[in-house]
């Protein structure tokens, strides 16, 4: 089957590898409706990396399929052949230190789809039985490849915790940062500053429901004019705003880090985080929350549809790519087993 595999360097390459087989008895195999290309693909291509993979590896983890095959004991549960479904692509131990006390998103042996196991940037994926969801077929393909980062954003927001009222400043209109601001104004939660310096995505933001976008640029007088005193919840959606969240946050504020880049070295005054009484919490991909950002998708209680701007079949990925670093689009949804064009 033909997948889009990592070579290293910031290099990817369609080739032709060996199709996934059922090995364990928890084995469930894939065949990929939809992929998205998120943010931290991006960041295993560039150079120098700022996020890691292994070399060798099929990337993609933001996917859902149907059912093709099932080990002998995966089908214990609610699984079956020709079932739709998403995954969690970040299998967790469950015996560990921090999966025994009840912090999954913390576990020491997570071995990442998509990142050091062969991810859904191709026909077929093999997946563990206890990470795979039963979706509906209610959803699209397109959006409901957003459960994975829904999933991930859940998360973060339990953790900030807007409230009916609170303000709030989102940096970046990106995927993630559109999901964000979705959940935000479910809850309540207003004005929503957004931060975004591409006009593309500013518009995304714009259908999702800010109240106001701005440039980095704009950033200061408007916070001042709408929240003088500023935001009570603040989210970092890029992976190198924290100074900058510092400088905006209201007394007491809570500031959420979410965007990954481990080669940014943001400037923090450690100072005003004490003297301000802030929080700064940082999130990390799913505690328990598949099943709530299943329900949300299947619901259609978010608005959606705007965030996904591209679908591309696999052939297309590397423009895909290109699209996302230009600012052009905000998610990027892969269809592996679309026929390729004439």
């Amino acid at each position: 089957m033909r997948a889009a595999v990592f070579k290293g360097a910031g290099v990817l390459a369609l080739e032709d590898v060996p199709e996934p087989a059922v090995d364990a008895d928890d084995d469930v195999i894939i065949e990929v409706e939809a992929c998205g290309i998120c943010g931290s693909d991006l960041q295993i291509l560039n150079v120098p990396p700022g996020h890691p993979a292994d070399p060798g590896v099929i990337l993609g983890h933001e996917f859902i399929g149907r059912v093709t095959a099932l080990g002998s004991s995966a089908g214990a549960g609610a699984l079956e052949v020709g079932q739709r479904v998403v995954v969690d692509p970040d299998p967790k131990c469950g015996m560990c230190g921090p999966c025994r006390a009840g912090r999954p998103a913390s576990c020491e042996n997570i071995r990442a789809l998509g990142v050091f196991q062969h991810g859904a940037l191709a026909p077929l994926i093999k997946a563990p039985a206890e990470f795979t969801f039963p979706l509906s077929e209610a959803p699209a393909a397109a959006i409901a490849s957003l459960i994975e980062p829904l999933a991930c954003v859940v998360n973060s927001v339990n953790k900030a915790n807007p409230r009916p009222g609170e303000s709030a400043i989102i940096f970046g209109a990106g995927a993630i940062g559109c999901l964000f601001l979705a959940m935000f104004k479910a809850a309540g939660a207003g004005p929503v500053i957004v931060v975004e310096p591409q006009a593309p995505r500013a518009a995304v933001a714009r259908s999702v429901g800010a109240d106001i976008v701005v440039t980095p640029d704009e950033l200061d007088a408007a916070r001042r004019s709408l929240l003088p005193h500023g935001a009570d919840v603040i989210v970092d959606a890029v992976g190198s705003q924290l100074g900058t969240a510092i400088e905006h946050a209201a007394l007491g504020g809570r500031i959420a880090l979410f965007g990954m880049n481990q080669t940014a070295r943001p400037a923090v005054q450690q100072y005003t985080i004490t003297e301000r009484s802030l929080s700064v919490l940082g999130t990390y991909i799913t505690a328990f929350t598949f099943p709530t950002a299943i329900r949300l998708v299947e619901g259609g209680t978010l608005p959606l549809e705007p965030i996904v701007t591209h679908v591309l079949p696999l052939e297309r990925v590397g423009e895909g790519l290109d699209l996302l670093r230009s600012g052009s689009a905000t998610k990027v949804v892969i269809t592996p087993g679309a026929a390729p064009a004439s």
